[in-house]
């Protein structure tokens, strides 16, 4: 039976691919949970700048919390399946310039998975502009 370290090492999953790829997956984790904390004070912040209380009493507050970062849980789920594109578009693509394009590719999904959170506070601004 083969284990999950020779299995990575055929087709598109190259050894040294792979190993870059895992080696950021930690700081790519982390900066996407650091957005989406970010995102979620922000649009709380904007309800109360413009005097739109979220929450009722504190029960509210923890229900709330815990529901949209459960969501948000999923999300980095699904930012984390995507990923693998990096590792996997290196592998078919084979470019000359790996190490240009391991930077420019992982900046473009950093900064691409960050928009998700980002879209959040922005709705809230769009919603409470258009409501006073």
């Amino acid at each position: 039976m083969a284990s999950l370290d020779s299995a990575r090492q055929d087709g598109f999953f190259s050894g040294d691919a792979w190993s870059w790829w895992q080696a950021r997956r930690l700081r790519y984790n982390l900066t996407l949970g650091a957005g989406g904390w970010l995102a979620y004070f922000v649009a709380i912040g904007l309800n109360y700048a413009f005097h739109h209380p979220v929450w009722r009493d504190w029960r509210g507050g923890l229900g709330m919390t815990l529901f949209l970062g459960t969501v948000f849980l999923v999300i980095m789920g699904v930012a984390n399946v995507c990923y693998l594109l990096g590792p996997a578009v290196e592998g078919w693509v084979k470019p000359a310039d790996v190490d240009r394009y391991r930077k420019t590719a992982y900046a473009m999904g950093l900064w691409g998975s960050l928009t998700a959170p980002a879209i959040f506070p922005l709705v809230q601004l769009s919603m409470l502009i258009a409501d006073g």
